[in-house]
């Protein structure tokens, strides 16, 4: 295994250890997520479908796309994922990530819970 994979795949599993911050709830897991307050890159949503938002320009990301996957392979276990143009990131319940581009700001991510219906995250920006 290539070690940069093998140091990836360590810290999801890490990550994946961490017990959850907080639980979703149904009724939050119902409603359909405002993410038009993501567009600063600062939000806090629960998800049951994929979700797709726009950032502001000062992040350089154009629009960023939120799932929840089943990830195969050695995780076999649902995770999140975060895409933007170019950039995807896979995460499980309480792990971290960051985009950046170039050398515009940092869009800061946390998955703070997974349950069978959707999964929660919160954009730190």
């Amino acid at each position: 295994m290539h070690p940069r994979k093998a140091i990836t795949a360590l810290t999801l599993a890490c990550a994946m250890i961490a017990p959850p911050t907080l639980a979703a709830t149904p009724a939050a897991a119902s409603a359909k997520p405002n993410v038009r307050a993501c567009y600063d890159g600062k939000c806090k949503f629960t998800f049951t479908r994929a979700v797709s938002f726009r950032v502001s320009s000062r992040y350089g990301l154009g629009r960023v796309r939120v799932s929840k996957e089943y990830v195969g392979g050695i995780f076999n276990q649902d995770m999140v994922v975060v895409r933007a143009p170019g950039l995807t990131s896979s995460l499980g319940e309480g792990a971290s990530g960051e985009f950046r581009h170039g050398k515009k700001r940092t869009l800061n991510f946390r998955v703070l819970s997974i349950t069978d219906q959707g999964a929660t995250i919160r954009f730190e920006g």
